[in-house]
This record gives C-alpha cells, sequence and structure tokens, in this order.
C-alpha cells in the first residue's frame, strides 16, 4: 500500500464513521468490508496502522485486525505474533500521549488489539507473558504514558476474564494462567499507585490529566477484584457481585489500611468534583466487603475489616458526601446491602460502632423511602437490608438489639406509604415518569414484593393493620368519587399486591415474631382475606375490571392458597382448633373457603377472557390447586401429604366446570385462535381431576368426552368420502379445538389407565382400521396442509398422543394396537411431509415450514422410540407403512439447509433426536439414501458437534458411533447388499467421516467437549475405520506444534493407542475410553 492508497482509504474510513448520506456509507462499508474479512489483509491493515493520522483509519485498522486475529489465530506465524505485539506496545509509546490529546477515541482500539494479542498467545510461551516487564516501562514516564500503561492493564484484566463461546476451555486456561501470573503484580501496582496518588508522591500538575490517571487506576482495581478467579463463568446480567474468590495470597487486602485508602479517596474525588472516581472508590469497597470468609486467617481480621467499613460508611451517611450523584447512590447501597449479606447479625452487633452505624442506616433508609421517586432501583438494596435482618431478630429474640424491630418496622410503613404515593404518580396523565412502574413489570414487582412480605414477619399484625387502615380509606374515599378513578384503581391494585405478600411471607415455614397481645395470625390472615374476596364480589359483579386489580386478585389467591392448603391441613391432621379460618370468614367450613377461590376462577374464564395475563394466570392458579401436592408440617405429628386435586373435587363449582367444561360460557375457549394454548392448559388441568375421581372408570370418560365426540363425529361425516370438504371455514376453529382439547387431555393421562381409555375413545373400531376416530387427523391434515394454525395443534396432539412417556402405552402381546398407532403416526407423516417438501413459497418459512417439520419428527421419534412396535413386522408381510415414512422423515431433514437447521435449532431439536433413532435401529434404511445424500446428513451431524447445546452434541455423537458401528458390522460380515453400499460409499465420500475425525480430535484437544465417555465411543471406530488418515492427522498435528513440543504430542498419541486392538467390542471401547481420557489431560497442558 502506497500513500495514495492510504489517502484514498482514510477517506472510505471518514465516510463508514461520518458519512452524510446513507448511499456514502454503503459504498464506504461496501468497499472496506473485503480488508477485514481476509486474513492475507493483515500487513495492509498493519501498514494504516502505522502510517495513517487519521482517527477514523485507525479506528477501522485496529478493529479490523482483531476481528481478524481472533478468527483466524492459528494461520498467524510466530514470528508475526512477536513482531505485532512489539509494533503495537512501540506504537503505543511513541504516539499514545499525542493520540490522547488529538484523538482520545483512537487509543481504546489500539489498547484492545494489544490486549487480544496477548491473550491468543499466553499459553504458547513464557516469552508471551513477560506483559508487565514491557508495560513497567510507561509507568516511569509522563503521567498520560502512565494514564496508557494502566489502561493497558484494565483492559488485558477485562479481554481475560473467560467467556461462553468457542475456545472457552482454552479462554479458561488462559485467564486461570493470567490469575496465578500477572494479575498479582498488576493489582499490586494499581494499590500502590493509589497509595502514591492519596499521599502526593506522585503529583500531577495538570487537573484534567491526574483525574484521567485516577479514573483509571481506580477502574483496574476494580477490574482486578472483579475476576472471575475460579474460572465458573458467572451470569452477568445483574451488577450484584457475588463472594469474591480472590487468592489466599493477596496478603495486602487484609491490611487495616485498604478500607481507609479508599474511603479516602471517595472523600478526595467528591472534593474535586470528580463523580466517577467517587463512584469507582465505593465499586471497589463493595467487592472487598464480598471477599470470602475463608480469605481470612483470623476472625480478628475479618473483623477489622468490618469496622472499618462501618466507620467509613458511617461517615459517608452522616456527611451525605458525594449522594447527590446517583452512582455514588447506588453503589452506597449496594455497599450496605453486601456488607449485611456477608455477616451475621451476631457479628454486626459485636462491633462498638454498631449503634451509630445503624442509627445512620435507618435514616438514609427513610430519607430515601421519602423520596422514592429518586433512584428506585438502588432502594431495593436498602429494602433487602432490612428484610435479611427480620429471621435473625425473631431468632434472637430478647438478645437483638432494642432498637432493630422498631426500626424494621418503620420501614415496612415507610415503604407502603411510598407504594401508595407511586400509585398516585403513576395514575397522573401528566406526570412523566422517569422511573418504572412496578405494576407494569412482573419481575420488579415479583422482587418488590418478596422483600415485603419479609418486611412484614417482624411485626405481622402491626403491618397488617396499617395495610388494612389504608384499605379501608381508598375504598371509602373511592366509592364517595373523592380520589380519581384511575388513583383508586392504582391503590387498590398495590394494596392488594401488598396484603397478598403479607399472606404469603406469613405462611411459610420461616420463624415470625408473634405477639400474645395482638390477634392470632389466621385471625389477621381472615381478615385480610374477607377484604379481598369482598372486593371481588364488587368487581366480578361489573361487566369490566381492570387488567392490574385482577392480575394483584390472582396474586393474592395464590399466596392465600398457601395459607389455605395448610390451615385446611391441619383441620384434616389436628381437630383441636379453636377458630377456624372459616369461621373468621363467617363461612360453614374449609370446603367453603376453597369454593371462594374456585368462584373467582370460575368467574375470570367466564367474564374476564379479553384479558390475556388474567386468563394466562388464572389457569395457572388452577392447574396449581389441581395437581398441587403440599407437604405440611404439624406440631403434633410427621409431615402430612395433602393433594388438593383431592379437594377441589368436593367443591360445587368444580363439579360444574367438570360437566359443563366445552359451554360457550366460557368465553375464553373460542375467544381467539392465539388463546390456543390456554384450552389445552384448560384440559390439561380438567384432565387430572378427571382421572384423579373417575380412575379407570369408561362410562364416565364417555360422557366428559360428549362434547369432544359431538365435533369428532361431525367432522367425521364431512371428511369420510372427501376429506377436502373439511377445507371451509367453519370446520376449522372446531378442527383446532379439538386437537387443543385432545392434547390437553393426553398430557394429563399419566398412567396405562386414563391412557387406555383416551386411545380406545379414538381407536373405537380396531377391526376396521380405516373407519376408527383416529383417522379425522390424516383427513384433516390432508386438507389443511398448507395452514400453520391448523398443522401445528394437529401434529402437536399427535406427537403427544403417541408418545410413551413412563411407560403408560401399554398393550397386550396378542393386540395389534402398537402396529396401529404407528402405522396412524406414519399416515401423519407422509400426509403432511410429502406435501410441505413439494411447497416452495413461504410467508413465514419458521411458522409455514420449520416448525411443522420439527413437530412432524419429534411425532415420528416418539412413535420409533415408544416401544410399542415390532418393526420386523412390516417387512415380513410387505408392509411399507415403516420404509415410507422413515424415507419421508429423511428427505424432510435433507430439505432443511444447515444454516437454517443452525438458525432454528429450538424448535428442530428433533431433528438430531430423530437422526439418531434411525441411525440406532433403522440403519439400513438410512444407507439407502445415495452417497451425496448422506454426506449432507453426515455433515449436519458435524455441525451438531459444534452446537452449544449438550444434547445435540451427545446426540451427535451417538449418531457417529451408530453409523460406525453399523459400518464395522457390515464389512466383517457376509458380502451382502447393506455391504455393497457401504463399501460404495467409503469409496465415493471418503472425505466425509474423515472430516469428523479431525473435528472430533480438535475437540478434544482444546477441551471443547465435556463428555469424554461420549466422544471416545465413536473416535475409536473413526480411527479403525480410517487408520491410515489418522495416522496422517496425528502427523499433521504434531508437525504444528513448535520443535520442542513435537516428541511430546507423539508420545501421547503413541501411549492413547497403547493396548487398543482392532476390534469393537465394549472391553476394547473401555480401553480406549481410559486412554483418552489421559491423552484428554495431558495434551492440554501443552497449549
Amino acid at each position: 500500500m502506497d500513500a495514495g492508497q492510504l489517502a484514498q482509504l482514510e477517506v472510505f474510513c471518514n465516510s463508514l464513521y461520518n458519512a452524510t448520506s446513507e448511499a456514502e456509507r454503503a459504498q464506504a462499508h461496501q468497499t472496506l468490508l473485503p480488508l477485514v474479512q481476509n486474513p492475507q489483509c493483515m500487513p495492509q491493515l498493519q501498514y494504516v496502522l502505522a502510517h495513517t493520522s487519521s482517527a477514523h483509519a485507525l479506528i477501522f485498522s485496529a478493529t479490523g485486525l482483531m476481528k481478524l486475529i481472533t478468527s483466524h489465530w492459528t494461520s498467524v506465524s510466530d514470528n508475526q505474533k512477536e513482531e505485532m505485539r512489539n509494533f503495537l506496545l512501540d506504537y503505543l509509546a511513541k504516539n499514545g500521549p499525542d493520540l490522547y490529546r488529538s484523538a482520545p477515541m483512537g487509543v481504546s482500539p489500539v489498547v484492545r488489539l494489544l490486549c487480544r494479542v496477548i491473550k491468543l498467545a499466553w499459553l504458547e510461551g513464557p516469552q508471551h507473558q513477560n506483559v508487565t516487564d514491557r508495560v513497567s516501562e510507561f509507568l516511569k514516564s509522563s503521567p498520560l504514558h502512565w494514564v496508557l500503561g494502566l489502561e493497558i492493564y484494565t483492559d488485558l484484566t477485562t479481554d481475560m476474564q473467560p467467556s461462553i463461546g468457542p475456545s472457552m476451555s482454552r479462554y479458561r486456561r488462559t485467564a486461570l494462567s493470567f490469575r496465578d501470573t500477572a494479575l498479582p503484580t498488576i493489582f499490586t501496582i494499581g494499590i500502590q499507585t493509589l497509595q502514591q496518588l492519596t499521599t502526593g508522591q506522585i503529583n500531577v500538575a495538570d487537573k484534567a490529566e491526574e483525574r484521567r490517571l485516577s479514573k483509571q487506576v481506580l477502574q483496574l482495581a476494580c477490574n482486578c477484584l472483579s475476576f472471575d478467579f475460579m474460572g465458573t463463568i458467572p451470569d452477568d446480567t445483574s451488577d450484584e457481585q457475588g463472594t469474591v474468590m480472590v487468592p489466599h495470597s493477596w496478603s495486602m487486602l487484609r491490611d487495616d489500611g485498604i478500607p481507609k485508602l479508599f474511603f479516602d479517596l471517595f472523600t478526595r474525588s467528591c472534593t474535586n468534583q470528580w463523580p466517577e472516581c467517587s463512584k469507582l472508590s465505593l465499586q471497589f469497597l463493595v467487592l472487598l466487603a464480598a471477599l470470602r470468609r475463608s480469605f481470612f486467617q483470623k476472625e480478628e481480621d475479618r473483623n477489622r475489616l468490618l469496622a472499618s467499613m462501618m466507620q467509613g460508611t458511617t461517615g459517608v451517611l452522616a456527611s451525605k458526601m458525594g449522594l447527590q450523584d446517583h452512582g455514588c447512590y447506588h453503589e452506597l447501597c449496594r455497599l450496605l446491602g453486601k456488607l449485611n449479606a456477608t455477616h451475621q447479625l451476631n457479628e454486626l452487633c459485636a462491633n462498638e460502632q454498631f449503634q451509630a452505624w445503624i442509627e445512620q442506616v435507618y435514616s438514609f433508609t427513610m430519607d430515601s423511602l421519602r423520596h422514592w421517586e429518586v433512584m428506585p432501583n438502588s432502594k431495593h438494596y436498602l429494602l433487602g437490608f432490612w428484610a435479611a435482618m427480620v429471621s435473625p431478630v425473631i431468632l434472637l429474640g430478647e438478645k437483638a438489639p432494642k432498637a432493630l424491630e422498631a426500626f424494621i418496622q418503620q420501614v415496612t410503613v415507610a415503604y407502603v406509604e411510598s407504594r401508595l404515593f407511586m400509585a398516585e404518580a403513576s395514575a397522573d396523565p401528566n406526570n412523566c415518569n422517569d422511573w418504572d412502574d412496578p405494576l407494569e413489570d412482573e419481575v420488579l414487582r415479583a422482587e418488590q414484593l418478596e422483600v415485603l412480605s419479609n418486611l412484614g414477619r417482624c411485626r405481622y399484625q402491626d403491618t397488617a393493620q396499617h395495610i388494612m387502615k389504608h384499605f379501608e380509606e381508598a375504598s371509602r374515599l373511592g366509592q364517595q368519587g373523592l380520589i380519581p378513578q384511575a388513583v383508586f384503581e392504582k391503590k387498590m391494585t398495590w394494596l392488594v399486591y401488598m396484603m397478598g405478600a403479607l399472606v404469603g411471607g406469613h405462611a411459610s415455614a420461616k420463624a415470625s415474631r408473634t405477639d400474645t397481645d395482638c390477634a392470632p395470625t389466621h385471625v389477621v390472615n381472615g381478615e385480610l382475606a374477607g377484604r379481598i374476596f369482598k372486593l371481588i364480589t364488587l368487581t366480578d359483579a361489573q361487566k369490566t375490571s381492570p387488567e392490574g386489580l385482577e392480575l394483584a386478585y390472582l396474586y393474592f389467591l395464590e399466596q392465600f392458597r398457601k395459607v389455605y392448603i395448610g390451615e385446611h391441613a391441619k383441620q384434616v391432621v389436628q381437630q383441636q382448633v379453636s377458630e377456624r379460618l372459616a369461621t373468621v370468614l363467617g363461612l360453614e367450613d374449609e370446603n367453603a373457603v376453597l369454593g371462594l377461590l374456585i368462584n373467582k376462577i370460575g368467574k375470570n374464564l367466564q367474564q374476564r377472557y379479553m384479558l390475556e395475563p388474567v386468563v394466562k394466570k388464572t389457569l395457572a392458579l388452577f392447574h396449581e390447586l389441581a395437581a398441587g401436592i403440599n407437604i405440611v408440617h404439624t406440631s403434633d405429628r410427621s409431615p402430612h401429604l395433602i393433594v388438593s386435586g383431592r379437594l377441589l373435587l368436593k367443591n360445587d363449582m368444580v363439579k360444574y366446570i367438570l360437566s359443563n367444561h366445552a359451554s360457550p360460557e366460557f368465553g375464553f375457549l373460542n375467544h381467539c385462535l392465539s388463546y390456543g394454548k390456554y384450552r389445552t392448559m384448560f384440559y390439561h388441568t380438567l384432565g387430572k381431576l378427571l382421572f384423579m375421581d373417575i380412575r379407570d372408570n369408561k362410562e364416565a370418560f364417555e360422557k366428559f368426552m360428549e362434547p369432544q365426540s359431538l365435533i369428532l363425529n361431525t367432522l367425521w361425516q364431512q371428511g369420510v368420502q372427501n376429506p377436502q370438504l373439511l377445507r371451509q371455514d367453519c370446520y376449522k376453529r372446531p378442527l383446532i379445538g379439538l386437537c387443543r382439547d385432545l392434547r390437553g387431555i393426553g398430557l394429563a393421562c399419566t398412567s396405562c389407565e386414563p391412557y387406555a381409555m383416551l386411545f380406545e375413545w379414538l381407536v373405537d373400531n380396531p377391526k376396521n382400521p380405516s373407519a376408527n376416530r383416529v383417522n379425522l387427523f390424516a383427513r384433516a391434515l390432508d386438507a389443511w396442509w398448507d395452514d400453520p394454525e391448523v398443522t401445528t395443534p394437529l401434529l402437536k396432539f399427535m406427537a403427544e398422543f403417541v408418545h410413551n412417556k413412563a411407560q403408560r402405552i401399554t398393550f397386550d402381546q396378542s393386540s395389534p394396537n402398537g402396529i396401529l398407532l404407528f402405522r396412524e403416526a406414519s399416515s401423519i407423516l407422509v400426509t403432511y411431509g410429502t406435501r410441505i417438501l413439494q411447497r416452495t413459497q413461504f410467508r413465514d418459512v419458521y411458522q409455514e415450514k420449520y416448525k411443522g417439520i420439527g413437530v412432524s419428527l419429534d411425532m415420528f421419534s416418539h412413535a420409533l422410540h415408544g416401544n410399542y412396535t415390532n418393526f420386523g413386522v412390516f417387512e415380513l408381510y410387505s408392509d411399507n407403512s415403516l420404509s415410507n415414512s422413515m424415507a419421508l422423515a429423511l428427505r424432510m431433514c435433507l430439505a432443511i439447509p444447515l444454516q437454517e437447521l443452525n438458525a432454528y435449532l429450538k424448535a428442530l431439536k428433533p431433528y438430531y433426536y430423530f437422526v439418531e433413532l434411525a441411525s440406532r435401529g433403522h440403519m439400513s434404511k438410512v444407507m439407502e439414501l445415495d452417497t451425496a445424500a448422506l454426506t449432507l446428513l453426515m455433515q449436519s451431524v458435524e455441525e451438531g458437534l459444534l452446537s452449544f447445546e449438550t444434547g445435540v452434541q451427545m446426540q451427535c455423537c451417538a449418531v457417529v458411533d451408530n453409523v460406525i458401528s453399523y459400518f464395522h458390522t457390515q464389512l466383517t460380515g457376509k458380502a451382502t447388499q447393506e455391504q455393497e453400499r457401504v463399501r460404495r460409499f467409503l469409496q465415493e465420500a471418503p472425505q466425509c467421516l474423515q472430516k469428523i475425525l479431525h473435528l472430533m480430535f480438535q475437540l478434544v484437544m482444546t477441551g471443547e467437549f465435556s463428555s469424554m465417555w461420549s466422544i471416545s465411543r465413536p473416535l475409536l471406530g473413526l480411527i479403525l475405520l480410517h487408520d491410515q488418515h489418522f495416522l496422517q492427522l496425528k502427523e499433521q498435528l504434531v508437525n504444528a506444534q513448535i520443535e520442542e513440543r513435537r516428541a511430546k504430542l507423539r508420545g501421547y498419541f503413541d501411549d492413547l493407542m497403547a493396548g487398543v486392538e482392532n476390534t469393537m467390542n465394549t472391553k476394547n471401547k473401555d480401553h480406549f475410553t481410559r486412554n483418552l481420557y489421559n491423552f484428554a489431560q495431558v495434551v492440554r497442558t501443552l497449549s
């Protein structure tokens, strides 16, 4: 590249980042893209980096080089790696300070590129690990050189963190090596620099440069302490730090001066008005508070750290310094929460500063709750602080500090008040909220209610009375029209949620404070519930109701269910109870209490079906009641098992629903097609209750199924002569509904008896297979094959119907039912598959093609793996059902391009399940494919070995093992047509399995595969099948190593095959598995 080409490239780079029009940017992108895709362009990009004066060209070349070296590192020679690292270090040393002044945005990409080169080369020898020696030269020069050196360290500690993705195992080993070698030195440099800044040993004349230096070194300190020391790759979706597993050798963290240093840095940063530095100082202290307990050899060391933390936070809280900055406020809340989480209450109380500290935290919390709209998410840590105090305060009893209980109660009350203020503000249309309303955010709401449920356990009766007072007041004002309707609805919604949280928290097995002067708990629960049920009665009498309030009712009912089941169980097992919950509610008995819950469920399904979230949660509650099993603990006997479904069967509303389940009054059943999944959930729940009640009573089952029989018979009459008559809109919804209902009932068939009743209902004429009801679905599919609104629920029902889960499908030895069931699945597959493969145009290829193919393969896999069909019968009696369906299923697999298979893997997981089953028991059918098709199938298996889904990886290993085992069996047996097919495939596509052999060795040597046992089985077969290629591959892998490692690797390969015989018996496989495990362990020490 010459100066003219460089100038032209700079123009394009400027257009890429600063274009005035989209066309100009697109042209620049098209011109520059090849440079960052071809590894041969690395020298050109390096030339640009070395000679450009344009910041945009610098950014482009640095990011392009980073992308290329990350993707093509193995093709970079050792000399190039060394040269690139030295060039980047020299470039930054020479140009870094000027770049900071003229184009600061150009520094970071170059630093990140240097860090990536260091990271990728780290395990390739000690010569690549002397980073601290090279960077130390920066720290001996100007302030900006110092900042630059610290930025290198900061970015390096970030990039070295292991992450999920390709080469994950290698990066993890790199991170652990970095942790043990360079990281302690880097951390020490960071702390020493901070100490020198604080004491004035480093004196930077320019305040801006001092601020930049302070920020950089504080960020570095935080990066070092938040490093993933164990290589566990924790979830980073939250800013909450778990335990910091710092190595024991980092003894400087036990120094009393460390917490004081960072509190001093916080004060200094606040004084200088450097909020980002103040925030980082507190962030480091949060990490310091999270140090593992075992890091401290003596308890005194840990107590001294706690004392320093309490003293420092007390000072910050008293002075309120820096807390007007939202970042500092947030980090202080985190610090308080972390101190409480990592220390027990008795440890906190033992400190002489506890009283002053807890008073300051209380004052800060109350002030924060008065200003609830400021940083509401940060207050979660404060509320969590007090909520975590509840259990120890209750357990310590009289030994707990006297003021704590009152503090917790006042915080609880203030929190309740803040939610009601929030209700008013969120109901005001003119209020521009810059905070998230928890009533609109389910995750946020659940977090807040959980905190309240814990807080409420301290003085349960007092808190309940306070909330009930607000409930009565809001009800009165709302009924008199003294507050706007929107405010009334929001307040009542919050109050219902909070009452539910109180009941749910007190219903748990956790300890709670009881006050002999107050009413018993079940009386308070009854008073809370009585008000809610009264309000429910009022709103149920209205045609419409706010969605938020209805969801709050369901939350309360779910919490009340926990109490009710417990209370009811106690009535069952312990009759001596003075005041029952039912008595408080003014009801006759416990069944009447349960009736209140069921009546609300019934009303919602009848009246509130327009509100989809309400329908969803109502059905979930109904299912929980029907299927729930509770272990209830009582004081006078061992734990008691309560199956709540049996309680429901005594309820009149449940009996009514079971008798009238298809009635139009349950409007959600036919509200809209998108509600189909709720039909399935509804019938799943009803099925559970039905089978619990009738057991194997066929007459009762037939009576329950009468509405479905009516629909099925109507559809049957239309489709029996000509399936195309079913293709009318008037039949579409009934057909979809029928499939959804039957799938729900199928899901409820968890044992032989209920499944047998469903089977006999559908296969009602086994001696005349074509006249069975179940044939309707193949006919309907013939008519509606191109409409996914019909095909998806139909195929899902059939997939459930043929699924032998929990061995529920058992037929007599003399019964042909297993064959009939498989033939029906085969018919469905052929009907759908033949047509979908002929279609070429799709508006939505996922919905219209891949989803259906995925469910079809799932259904066929269930039929193949059901263990209720003797497949040898088909070929013996010249029945083509198996061969036709197998051939078509394989064609469906081959119709999915590899790229699409990866893109829609969630829906297409059955692809690999089917291929594994086909290769396990039907390999002769698979071998009927031509060489090109079989090669394509094996290529998809090769891709699957690289999947992030462990289940897919295991299935692909099993496929290769099945194929190789079949090949060995055929090749060592007598000459047959199957043997000829195997030989022809190996001759025409020898590289197909050789590529898989190569890939498997890569996975083993890089540690990218989790199960050595799973990969060892097919790997042995591949080595024995392609013995000459294995020898070539071994030499290739050995020669790829640097000279001094080659002999070692050759020895490891010799050990791998030591004692391995040319046979595929189990003993030989087990021996090879042991060798492979040892090989995998030692070979990773080379890199």
